[in-house]
C-alpha cells in the first residue's frame, strides 16, 4: 500500500491494488469513495499501515477509531488486529445505576456502533489482508471543523513537543503556548491536538525526569540526614535492574512519637496521588492533643502483601521491635494479610479512613474519639 494514505488524513488518492503492472489507473480511489468491496482488495506490508489507512479513512468520513484487540503468535509476530469506531459498545450499566452518585453521569459516548476494520496475516505472502470491514454507522458523522478534535486524529508531533518544551521551561503557561501555536497554525482546528494533549505531554515528560533523577537525589538526601542524625533511619531495596524499588524512612521525632503514642498504629496508603504515581504509605496515630502523629513513611512500587510486609518489618526494625497493641487500616486485603504475617498478635480494626478525614476537616476531637472507640472495641483499655 502506498504511503500517500497519510498526508494529515486528507482525502487523498490511494492505490487499492499492489499489482504494479496495472497502469490503467482504474485502481486509484479517493478515500471517501471507497466501497466495501474495494477495501477488501487492499493489502498492507505491516499491520501499522492498516491502522494508518483506517484512521485516514475515518478522518475524511467524520469519525474516530480505537484499537479493539491484537493477536500474536508464539514468536511475537502480530497475526491479526482489529479496530472499531470509538462509539462501539455500550457503557456498563453499573456506572449508570449507582445510587451514591453525587453528580449526574457524563454524556454517553458509546452507542453500539457496528463499524469495524480488521486485518490478518497471510503467511505465504507476509502481507496483511483485510478480513472484516463494516462501513455502516448508527450515529451521525462529525463535520470537518470538529474532526480534528476527535481522539484518534490528535497527535503532538516531535517538533511541536520540542518547541513546547522550550517555552514551558522558561515559564510560559500551557494555555499561552496553545494560543501561540493556534495563531501560528491559523486556528485551533488546524493545530492537530488540544491543550489537554499538551498537558498530558508535560506530565509524561515530568514523570520521565522524576524517574531518571529523583531516586538518586532522594537517597543522597536521606544518607546526608543519617550522617548528621544517628537516630535517623531509612531503608530501601532495588529490583533486578538495580532501580529503586521500595523506600522507608523515619526521623527521631517519629521515634519519639511512637514511644509515647505507639499503642495504636494507623496504617494507611494513598493511591498514587503524588508525582511519582506510586503508593505512599503513612504510619501514624492520634496523640493526646488530638493531632496526627507521624511514625514513618514509605514509597512503594505496588500495593501487595510482599511490599506491605517489607514496610512493617522495616518499621519494627526502626522502633527496636516494639509492637503496637492495635492496628487500624482502611480494610485493604493485602495490608490485612501483611499484618497477620508480621504482627499476628495485635488487634486489627479497619476504620482508618474516617479518622484521617476527620482530622483533615478539623474535627480532631471526633477523630480522636473514633480511635478511642475502636481501641476499646479491640480489647485495649484506652489511649494513654
Amino acid at each position: 500500500m502506498d504511503d500517500n494514505v497519510q498526508r494529515n488524513g486528507k482525502n487523498v488518492v490511494i492505490d487499492i491494488c499492489d499489482d504494479s503492472s496495472n497502469d490503467d489507473g482504474n485502481d486509484e480511489k479517493w478515500l471517501d469513495e471507497l466501497t466495501e468491496e474495494e477495501v477488501y482488495q487492499m493489502t498492507f506490508d505491516m499491520h501499522e499501515d492498516g491502522e494508518t489507512f483506517y484512521n485516514a479513512y475515518a478522518k475524511v468520513n467524520g469519525f474516530s477509531i480505537r484499537n479493539y484487540n491484537m493477536h500474536k503468535d508464539n514468536a511475537g509476530i502480530v497475526k491479526s488486529r482489529k479496530w472499531v469506531c470509538s462509539k462501539e459498545g455500550y457503557r456498563d450499566t453499573k456506572y449508570l445505576e449507582r445510587e451514591d452518585r453525587i453528580r449526574g453521569p457524563q454524556a454517553l459516548t458509546r452507542v453500539g456502533c457496528p463499524a469495524v476494520f480488521s486485518v490478518t496475516l497471510e503467511r505465504s505472502s507476509g502481507k496483511y489482508l483485510v478480513n472484516n470491514f463494516v462501513s455502516i454507522h448508527n450515529h451521525s458523522m462529525i463535520g470537518p471543523r470538529g474532526v480534528p478534535f476527535l481522539h484518534s486524529h490528535r497527535k503532538v508531533s516531535s517538533s511541536d513537543k520540542a518547541s513546547a518544551n522550550t517555552m514551558h521551561k522558561v515559564g510560559i503557561k500551557t494555555s499561552h503556548i496553545m494560543d501561540f501555536v493556534a495563531e501560528q497554525s491559523g486556528g485551533y482546528e488546524s493545530v492537530g491536538y488540544t491543550q489537554k494533549d499538551l498537558c498530558n505531554h508535560f506530565t509524561a515528560q515530568r514523570n520521565i525526569e522524576v524517574a531518571d533523577g529523583d531516586a538518586e537525589g532522594a537517597l543522597a538526601y536521606l544518607c546526608a540526614k543519617a550522617e548528621n542524625d544517628p537516630l535517623f533511619y531509612y531503608k530501601y531495596d532495588v529490583d533486578e535492574q538495580n532501580r529503586l524499588n521500595n523506600l522507608f524512612w523515619r526521623d527521631v521525632t517519629c521515634r519519639t512519637y511512637y514511644m509515647c503514642f505507639g499503642d495504636v498504629l494507623i496504617f494507611d496508603s494513598t493511591y498514587r496521588t503524588n508525582a511519582y504515581r506510586k503508593p505512599l504509605v503513612i504510619l501514624a496515630a492520634v496523640n493526646s492533643h488530638f493531632q496526627i502523629a507521624i511514625f514513618g513513611c514509605a514509597l512503594l512500587t505496588a500495593e501487595t502483601v510482599e511490599t506491605y510486609t517489607w514496610v512493617l518489618e522495616r518499621f519494627l526494625d526502626s522502633m527496636d521491635h516494639k509492637k503496637p497493641v492495635s492496628v487500624m487500616t482502611d480494610g485493604d486485603k493485602a495490608m490485612r494479610r501483611a499484618i497477620k504475617t508480621v504482627l499476628p498478635d495485635v488487634n486489627h480494626r479497619g476504620r482508618v479512613v474516617r479518622v484521617f478525614v476527620g482530622c483533615a476537616k478539623g474535627r480532631e476531637i471526633e477523630a480522636f474519639r473514633a480511635v478511642e472507640v475502636e481501641v476499646e472495641a479491640s480489647g485495649y483499655g484506652g489511649i494513654g
